[in-house]
């Protein structure tokens, strides 16, 4: 597989092929880390925000890496690349409202609002995109955050522990709920997975006893005999699997808190007055009534307590007001004689404005709960009923199996089934063993260990329960999660759309928009046209179709009843292998030509030439194998018959056995009688004294062509397989008509298919192999295994061709071979070597010769190619332009060897360039330079003589040229600048 690096803005950086150790690992609330080994031959800077992309999903490089080196041309990488559950640790939640940019505030909201606020900071802090999307988000109640310097990974966290879920990515939506999806997917062993490894999620925490305690609030001990609500009957512990895994307790209490006796009122109206504090400053009191308040407040006071009122959902006040424990409200006072309540005004903010005021008012219909005060009896009886249902619900919830099955998947299956394996897919995991009785287990994928080059190959782990390992980042305690005691409704929000243009991949937790889907859906109203394959599970139709009158149509099954059909290249029907004796199906060329199993012409057949070929060992196709002439057929019932078979010497007995599957053919079309026919039994019964055998004859769908004959005098019979015997369910046939030699193997029935080829030598029969390699005419040998000494292969010519052989680095002495063969190998051998850096191939077996561009005895394979020239003493130096001497000698490389001595001083030519202090070329003192130092060759040493200073001021750029022109053709330059 190749995977290509981007840089941070989407450059290409470069192209690589990870090895096999390259593997992606991806867990629910995990990080999802792609992890790549390979090598290169370049040093390639690997800078943060470098990213490449795998199966849909994205990784980024956190930092900076360095690769290691193991030579000039070899760079080892090993390199972790994090999906985005890692990338969003580095960005925090920023207030962005009115352009605020504020790390530090705090959200009421329901849970999707704070979702979108952070999958908005997600798309700024990845360059103001809008990729990210908000997914299926539960719960609807507000939610309280402090988003005090919180990073998106902790909030997500935060918001999933608040609404009882799991915070996840697929593709580019992020979703707060279970991390479970698709339809079950049935799994076991030999059924996609090649082993199962049953075990336990690491330290997750459960229990089989639960202690509830019920909330203090609306509870007065005097009068309910408890300090807190109980459930019914005094119910004080709850058991969950006790019998499977013993007691362990487990207390729970705020979990509980919001349930307790209440009832949800409704405002039926609203009234306000002016007052005057004791700052002589007015204030507004609001009154509000409930008509349908069926108890007077004030009977049911608790001592020492003010009644409060929380308004709740769609109220204007719904989480105002003070605070305690999380929940917020007003003190109240009730008015018996008016059925008022008149709301106590609070200053929370640090200005003048009060609660309620403004537009923060009660209005009619809003809702409330009253509570620090006693109910009517008949509240009780409710709450411990809800109270049982919370307790019940939060069980079910909990109820998880903590067992894990960890299975490697076979990734033949995956592929053949097409099947697609992400983080919470359903599972149905079937065995017998482990799940006696029902047999299967539906679960969910928590983690997957997948191969980087086999996508398919993967290790899975399949689990209710997360590992603790995967919830380091989640809270560890069950008791920090209240919403389990509301009633979480389904969300009513919508998941965000996907536009036109947008990369974000679809989910089933986020929409397309109406563009986006006539770009992705064929449309049933115009002309249209599908990039991908298009399927059916209950056919095609075409036109207006009626049944064998108009139109055209294919069912399910592949059955077609269509006009007319042109087939360019030909047409194959069943399983088809051409071959006269062994060949299955049928087909038909381009060209016309035909082969088939058996054909019946109602009318006349007409022919220019008719050719009948015949098993025989002399004139035609030969079959080695058993063989009789049937002298004379008896007819026993049904279809078993008696056959005698002729003696083919005296003394002759048949080598027919018992259960061997016959095939016979008659052929006396030349003698007139228009007799020719196949015939297929299997051999009852042989009493070899007589030479007479019983056999059974085959059904019609049991056999080629789909019709079978009965015996016959004068037939010919020999056996075609065997039912049970291994050692005669073989027979070899030679065939010159065909043109090839074939062994047939594991014969037990009169079809054969491709896997009962087991040697084929000549031409290959069509179908048997799908290569389009495979030249028509040519000679191959097809075999199920081969087993040989030596192999030679040679070009279309004949000659051989050599095996390249790495001997590792080039040595003195060192024995190396140019298309000889090896004696302790028995393979035709050119050696190559490695010569400072290079690879090169021997050309002359036996040569002693150190590999160099200018020797014969070998030729130059890879590594640095290029001729470079540089000065001894660098591209520049600082001088002082009245007083120096500078050597300059060329240095000249080829193939990373120093060449210099091989270079003529005729073959360097000097040349400088140069500009005056105003910019402008010194062309003439230029020229005069170049003819004066024409001869110098490989050095010379610069004075101030060559600076040519004629009183104008110091030259403003001044480049002294050596140009080599190397014998073998290479030319390259190196420059002097002087500053």
């Amino acid at each position: 597989m190749l995977i290509t690096i981007y840089d941070s803005v989407g450059n290409h950086k470069v192209d690589l092929s990870p090895n096999d150790s390259s593997i992606q690992v991806k867990e629910v609330q995990g990080d999802s880390v792609l992890t790549l080994s390979f090598t290169h031959n370049e040093h390639i800077e690997l800078d943060v925000d470098d990213y490449a992309d795998f199966l849909g999903e994205r990784f980024w490089l956190t930092e900076k890496y360095r690769p290691r080196q193991n030579s000039k041309m070899e760079w080892v990488y090993d390199i972790k690349l994090y999906g985005v559950e890692s990338m969003i640790k580095r960005l925090l939640v920023i207030k962005t409202v009115d352009n605020e940019d504020d790390p530090v505030f705090t959200l009421t909201a329901p849970p999707r609002d704070h979702v979108a606020m952070i999958v908005k900071c997600m798309n700024d802090g990845m360059g103001n995109i809008t990729d990210w999307k908000v997914g299926q988000v539960n719960g609807t109640e507000n939610i309280v955050i402090d988003y005090f310097g919180k990073y998106c990974d902790e909030a997500l966290k935060e918001i999933a522990e608040k609404v009882g879920a799991e915070w996840w990515v697929e593709g580019q939506t992020v979703n707060i709920c279970k991390c479970e999806h698709g339809e079950p997917i049935p799994m076991g062993y030999d059924k996609g997975l090649l082993s199962i490894d049953p075990g336990t999620a690491d330290n997750v925490k459960f229990y089989t006893r639960l202690y509830p305690v019920g909330s203090s609030r609306n509870i007065d001990r005097e009068k309910y005999g408890y300090s807190r609500l109980q459930l019914p009957g005094g119910q004080k512990y709850v058991e969950i699997n006790a019998d499977k895994y013993g007691r362990v307790d487990h207390f729970e209490q705020s979990a509980f808190e919001d349930i307790y006796p209440r009832r949800i009122g409704s405002v039926s109206s609203v009234r306000s007055e002016v007052k005057t504090g004791e700052d002589g400053n007015p204030f507004t009191i609001y009154y509000f009534t409930d008509n349908s308040l069926p108890f007077d407040p004030n009977d049911y006071k608790i001592s020492g307590l003010v009644i409060r009122v929380s308004f709740q959902e769609g109220s204007e006040l719904a989480g105002l007001g003070d605070e305690e424990d999380g929940t917020y409200f007003f003190e109240v006072n009730f008015n018996s004689s008016t059925r008022e309540f008149d709301i106590i005004t609070i200053w929370p903010y640090d200005n003048d404005m009060q609660l309620p005021g403004d537009k923060l008012i009660p209005k009619a219909g809003d809702k409330y709960i009253l509570w620090n005060l006693r109910m009517p009896d008949e509240y009780y009886a409710l709450a411990e009923e809800e109270f049982l249902t919370a307790v019940n619900k939060y069980n079910a919830d909990h109820n998880l199996d903590i067992s894990v099955y960890k299975a490697p998947t076979d990734h033949v299956w995956i592929e053949d089934n097409n099947v697609e394996l992400t983080i919470g897919r359903r599972v149905r995991l079937e065995s017998e063993e482990y799940f006696p009785g029902i047999g299967f287990r539906d679960s969910r994928i928590t983690k997957i260990t997948r191969k980087v080059n086999l996508p398919s190959s993967m290790d899975i782990e399949i689990s209710d329960a997360l590992s603790r390992t995967s919830q380091e980042k989640m809270s560890d305690s069950i008791a920090d999660v209240r919403s389990y005691a509301r009633s979480i409704e389904a969300s009513i929000s919508l998941p965000d759309i996907i536009r036109t243009g947008d990369r974000t991949f679809p989910t089933d937790n986020n929409l397309f928009s109406a563009r986006r889907s006539q770009k992705e859906f064929l449309s049933k109203l115009k002309d249209d046209r599908s990039a991908g394959k298009i399927a059916s599970d209950a056919g095609f139709e075409a036109g207006r179709y009626v049944r064998g009158l108009a139109g055209g149509f294919i069912d399910d099954h592949g059955d077609a009843d269509l006009g007319h059909a042109r087939l360019r290249d030909g047409a194959h029907f069943g399983d088809f292998v051409a071959g006269l004796y062994a060949g299955t199906g049928a087909g038909v060329d381009r060209d016309g030509n035909m082969e088939v199993q058996s054909l019946r012409v109602r009318s006349f057949f007409e022919a220019m030439e008719y050719i009948v070929n015949r098993l025989s060992a002399i004139e035609g196709d030969e079959l080695l194998t058993e063989a009789d002439t049937i002298e004379r057929v008896v007819h026993i019932e049904g279809d078993v018959y008696g056959l005698y078979l002729r003696p083919k010497w005296e003394g002759y007995f048949t080598a027919i056995s018992e259960g061997s599957v016959l095939k016979g053919i008659i052929n006396t079309l030349a003698q007139g009688s228009g007799t020719y026919y196949t015939a297929w039994s299997r051999v009852n019964s042989v009493n070899t004294a007589l030479n007479y055998i019983e056999v059974s004859m085959y059904p019609d769908s049991e056999v080629p062509g789909g019709r079978n004959f009965p015996p016959c005098e004068m037939m010919n019979v020999a056996r075609w397989g065997h039912q049970t015997d291994p050692r005669r369910q073989s027979c070899i046939y030679l065939s010159s008509t065909e043109g090839r030699i074939v062994r047939l193997t594991a014969v037990t029935r009169p079809i054969i298919d491709k896997s009962n080829y087991g040697l084929v030598l000549g031409e290959i029969p069509d179908g048997l192999v799908d290569d389009p390699n495979i030249i028509p005419g040519r000679d191959y040998l097809f075999a199920q295994g081969i087993i040989t000494n030596q192999i030679i292969h040679v070009d279309r010519t004949g000659r051989p061709v050599a095996t390249l052989v790495d001997c590792g680095p080039w040595q003195q002495g060192g024995k190396y071979r140019f298309e000889t063969v090896n004696p302790d190998t028995d393979i035709l051998e050119t050696s190559t070597v490695w010569h400072y850096g290079c690879r090169w191939k021997c050309m002359l077996d036996g040569t002693t010769d150190e590999p160099t561009y200018k020797s014969t005895a070998w030729a130059f394979l890879e590594g640095n190619p290029y001729f470079t020239v540089r000065f001894d003493a660098g591209d520049h130096v600082v001088i002082d332009p009245d007083d120096f001497r500078l050597p300059l000698d060329i240095i000249a490389e080829l193939y990373n060897r120093d060449v210099t001595a091989d270079v003529a001083d005729t073959d360097v030519e000097w040349s400088r360039y140069s500009e005056d202090a105003e910019g402008n070329p010194r062309t003439a003192s230029d020229n005069a330079w170049a003819i004066a130092h024409a001869a110098a060759g490989k050095g010379l040493t610069l004075t101030p003589a060559d600076l040519d200073l004629n009183g104008t001021g110091l030259p403003k750029t001044m480049v002294f040229r050596a140009t080599v022109r190397f014998r073998d053709g290479h030319t390259s330059t190196a420059d002097f600048a002087y500053l």
